[in-house]
């Protein structure tokens, strides 16, 4: 088969930006489309090393691994260890599935193109944007099903993100921590919500409604029933059900922040959300005083 540069170039060009692009959503990064693209050209130039035997050195394992870091660092720019950790982790795991899926309607379809030498190449743009489009769609599913085990392997650690509650002119400033397990929502209004400790937000609340969390250590209904009735237009509570290990039937009082701010890589604000008042401790080594929502960083 007649292999064309340009066309060569372009189908790694676009495949390279697919599987980046993918990466930024998965991690949810901030970063350009220009910087997206100069990362899937660095990965298309290359990929033309196969074509020069003088320059076979360069595919080897390790020089493929410092170019996908390379085009890693160009794509994303990221500023600590751990967001470089997930973003190349997290472009390698789309990668496989990718080029798996790709390879599956290959044999499948009888496509026609050349393996060979460590590439892949389509002959004809139309076979190429067919096979792209099957690819892409295989590839979301198998992604949207196997997402939240893949976030489990790439966050060996967990996560900690410093966050500000906002409410009138008082704000309360606690260490958070990414919950993948917080399925928590208001189930009046489905908003996601935050779960902290009653003590990390206590200057947030009127005195007299610090007295009775104070008084009660437990969510029963007598604190709930007090709480509800003192309700203002300063702060309005709402009563939101949970079940836990060993509860099943929970109830956590929250109200609604006029915002909250993330000191996350993107110093995220929701304004959409809901704060659950737990009167208890959250950490057994007071590493943090909330548990964030999975959804707040969609």
């Amino acid at each position: 088969m007649e292999i064309v540069a340009e066309y060569f170039l372009l189908e790694n060009l676009i495949i390279n930006y697919i599987i980046l692009y993918a990466t930024k959503r998965f991690t949810r990064t901030e970063t350009s489309n220009i910087r997206l693209i100069l990362a899937s050209l660095i990965g298309a130039l290359y990929a033309f090393v196969v074509f020069f035997p003088s320059l076979q050195f360069l595919a080897k394992f390790l020089v493929k691994i410092a170019v996908s870091i390379l085009m890693i660092i160009v794509g994303f720019n990221p500023a600590k260890l751990y967001y470089f950790i997930k973003q190349i982790a997290t472009f390698y795991i789309v990668t496989f599935v990718f080029g798996g899926a790709a390879l599956a309607f290959f044999y499948f379809f009888d496509i026609e193109a050349f393996v060979g030498g460590g590439i892949f190449y389509i002959q004809g743009l139309p076979s190429l944007i067919k096979l792209l489009i099957l690819a892409i769609f295989l590839s979301l599913i198998l992604l949207k099903f196997t997402w939240g085990y893949i976030q489990n392997i790439i966050s060996k650690e967990k996560v900690f993100i410093p966050i500000t509650i906002h409410l009138k002119d008082k704000k309360a400033d606690i260490m958070a921590l990414m919950d993948t397990g917080n399925s928590l929502k208001d189930p009046i209004s489905e908003t996601p919500v935050i779960v902290a400790e009653f003590l990390a937000i206590k200057e947030l609340l009127p005195h007299n409604i610090q007295n009775i969390f104070l008084e009660y250590k437990e969510n029963n209904l007598e604190i709930i029933s007090s709480i509800m009735s003192k309700t203002t237009d300063e702060i309005r509570f709402r009563v939101i059900p949970f079940k836990s290990i060993g509860l099943e039937n929970g109830l956590l009082l929250g109200f609604k922040p006029d915002k909250v701010s993330l000191k996350d890589e993107n110093h995220t604000t929701i304004s959409n959300i809901v704060v659950g008042i737990y009167n208890n401790t959250l950490s057994p080594d007071n590493k943090y005083m909330a548990l964030l929502h999975p959804e707040i960083l969609k």
